[in-house]
């Protein structure tokens, strides 16, 4: 589905199932295909709403710069569109940030908050210096270049030779301008770690045990600051959890999604 939303961005997004609803929100540099193995198994349970963030997927890219604040301003306005008032956050990676970014605008809309794969400190100088760098071979050499660089990074070493062709068409299709916008946008974001203890919805960090980039020692420290949240930690997944490993995933998710409905 398709919408031109009130912040002028145009979003292709998937809204499938019946329940709570649910917003997915992608890591980079991929898209909401993402999320295939939860919107295909969890829609009896669930509605499941999965944008294309701004500039990936078929969502077009912005004139720059932006901000991640642009990125949920877009959630928002979606949210808008489909008449939901409140909704479970699940942000993987880059959507954790989006998450955070949501909770400064708009916490009243959030029921329940998954923070996957991702961290609330900002980017130290030479991860700012890298994801610059990352934006110029984007744009001078073309998505796949960058998609080949990073892969090896988001994924546990037995990850399948599929998943890593499937991985690697998904951030190939982005177009190098949306991928650039967000590079610049997560090294300009800012600490997120005094929301921490601010949160009071339901709660559960999930991280792969295998991930390099925002490691479950990571993880933890945000599980601990977060007031009785829950803390998942899924064997033999890197970065990437949801798709590599769909059913602990979406059982962090659907445990959330009951608490969530018992609070209500």
């Amino acid at each position: 589905m398709e919408a031109t939303l009130s912040t002028g961005a145009q979003v292709r997004y998937d809204d499938v199932g019946r329940g709570q609803p649910v917003v997915l929100l992608h890591a980079f540099p991929l898209s909401a295909a993402l999320w295939r193995a939860q919107l295909t198994t969890l829609t009896d349970r669930c509605r499941m709403i999965a944008p294309d963030l701004r500039g990936f997927g078929g969502s077009p890219p912005m004139p720059t710069p932006q901000s991640l604040d642009d990125y949920a301003a877009d959630v928002l306005a979606l949210l808008d569109a489909l008449h939901i008032e409140r909704a479970v956050v699940a942000g993987l990676s880059m959507g954790g940030y989006i998450a955070f970014a949501l909770l400064r605008q708009a916490p009243e809309r959030i029921s329940g908050l998954l923070l996957a794969d991702t961290r609330a400190t900002p980017d130290s100088d030479a991860a700012r210096a890298t994801r610059a760098a990352n934006a110029e071979i984007a744009l001078r050499e073309g998505s796949a270049a960058l998609a080949e660089r990073l892969l090896p990074n988001l994924l546990a070493p037995q990850a399948s030779e599929a998943l890593r062709a499937e991985l690697l068409a998904i951030a190939a299709a982005n177009p190098p301008e949306g991928i650039a916008a967000a590079l610049h946008a997560m090294a300009a974001r800012p600490d997120s770690t005094p929301l921490l203890s601010q949160i009071s919805v339901p709660t559960t960090v999930v991280v792969g045990a295998e991930d390099g980039l925002t490691p479950p020692s990571e993880a933890r420290l945000m599980h601990e600051a977060i007031a009785g949240s829950r803390f998942v930690v899924i064997p033999n997944a890197g970065h990437l959890s949801a798709i590599e490993r769909p059913a602990e995933f979406n059982l962090a998710l659907v445990e959330l999604v009951m608490q969530v409905t018992a609070h209500s």
